[in-house]
């Protein structure tokens, strides 16, 4: 599998790495979009809206400049952070930069504020709206209007929008088999039915999941030095947030794979690893021990304010772990 193959190249110059992750090819699963023109020119990134149970709710789309309307093209659903929207996350994850990604359709979706006037996602404290619809409406927009492969359909997101990724898409038990792979980011996995801080057990929490398969690819990445969304759990805004590797675990669990993972050190972090459980369908990817709750990239960005730079970026290995999955072969 690539990203396994991908894992032993980690001591290789990332810059080798970023141009395997960039290299894709599709074999169809066409939508009805697929031979129609698109509504926007290939390169370029348009803002929208869509009607929704919850009113209008806003989105994004970016096209590769190569994408081609008679071939079936990926799509990667992207989530900001709790209080972020789309430009912030755009400029996070890069998936709109050629120089990471060249192939896929990235849609942006945009959440929606809470009473307290913050901007939030389904799962979370005081979330106010359905997201999962949200998600679903825009997925059947995009595939009506352009050549989507939907064979390889896949999510992203940034702490509650990787939150909403990991423990509310994957465990629908009817969009996530729309989607091949997920790979949140320092994921905000609230338990919002816990409001008492007695009843919360980061390392033995109940995590409600209903997923559409026993073989959902996860890849989980998570920060030592991560003060928002505490590694080790905790109680926060009246809910309960798991132990990342005990919420990893329970991943590898629901897929039916071994308990005893194995772990690769991440060249030039410190105490970075990445944890692998079976054929690397549940992957944990632990930043380092100095990394806060960021979005790891070797390059300053919004998050790591220049400091904290990781030895290898996010995005590249993200790109790489869907490459490596797809709904059916």
């Amino acid at each position: 599998m690539y990203f396994m193959a991908f894992i032993n190249l980690l001591v290789q110059p990332v810059v080798a790495a970023a141009a395997a992750a960039t290299t894709t090819a599709y074999r169809g699963y066409p939508t009805s979009g697929c031979g129609s023109p698109a509504p926007c020119i290939p390169g370029t990134f348009i803002n929208s809206t869509i009607e929704t149970n919850n009113g209008s709710r806003k989105f994004g789309i970016w096209v590769p400049e190569n994408y081609d309307y008679t071939v079936e093209t990926g799509l990667i659903f992207s989530y900001h952070g709790a209080n972020g929207n789309i430009s912030n996350q755009r400029a996070l994850d890069q998936l709109t930069n050629p120089e990471f990604n060249t192939d896929y359709i990235v849609a942006y979706l945009q959440g929606v504020k809470n009473s307290n006037g913050s901007t939030t996602w389904q799962g979370a404290p005081g979330a106010p709206a359905d997201d999962i619809a949200f998600t679903n409406t825009v997925l059947d927009k995009i595939q009506s209007q352009f050549c989507v492969d939907s064979d390889h359909i896949y999510a992203t997101g940034k702490s509650q929008g990787a939150g909403f990724v990991g423990q509310q898409l994957a465990c629908n038990s009817k969009l996530s088999a729309r989607f091949a792979a997920f790979a949140p980011v320092s994921g905000a996995y609230y338990n919002a039915n816990i409001t008492e801080e007695s009843d919360c057990k980061p390392e033995s929490m109940p995590a409600p999941c209903s997923p559409s398969r026993t073989n959902i690819p996860i890849l989980a990445f998570h920060g030592g030095a991560d003060s928002t969304i505490s590694y080790h759990g905790g109680f926060r805004k009246g809910a309960c947030l798991p132990d990342i590797q005990y919420w990893v675990r329970q991943w590898a669990q629901r897929n039916g794979l071994q308990a005893y993972p194995s772990d690769v050190h991440i060249p030039g972090s410190d105490g970075g690893f990445t944890r692998t459980y079976g054929n690397g369908t549940v992957m944990l990817v632990y930043d380092g021990d100095n990394i806060p709750h960021d979005w790891p990239a070797s390059f300053n960005n919004s998050d790591n304010a220049g400091h904290h730079l990781t030895s290898f970026n996010a995005t590249t290995w993200i790109l790489g772990f869907f490459n490596d999955h797809s709904l059916r072969k």
